[in-house]
């Protein structure tokens, strides 16, 4: 259900990948993301109700994350992307989209 997103796995959970490649992954990843029926529009508001206020928050609560949790998560770092360019490269290389990323998969198989 999962695979088309969860597949960037490979390039964000490794380190061996230059920023300039990661960069363009980031922006398929996105486009995948928007495209897919996972998009939530309301993501920012929904964002509200959760006390996730920072990337080791986010990167605890990954692993008990229902799927709806992450891709309301995946939806608002994909709108915030819009007004903070590079918000998306820097939660990769921080590990948190690979960790929600991760849950996603976890919760497909």
């Amino acid at each position: 259900m999962y695979e088309k997103i969860t597949s960037y796995l490979d390039v964000f959970g490794k380190n061996a990948v230059s920023e300039s490649e990661l960069q363009k992954k980031i922006e398929s990843f996105v486009t995948d993301f928007m495209q897919s029926e996972f998009m939530n529009p309301n993501a920012m508001e929904a964002m509200e109700k959760y006390a996730w206020v920072s990337k080791s928050e986010l990167k605890n609560a990954a692993s008990t994350m229902t799927a709806d949790e992450a891709c309301t998560c995946l939806s608002a770092f994909v709108q915030q992307e819009s007004f903070i360019p590079g918000i998306l490269l820097d939660l990769t290389q921080q590990g948190v989209l690979p960790q929600i990323l991760g849950r996603l998969k976890e919760l497909d198989t």
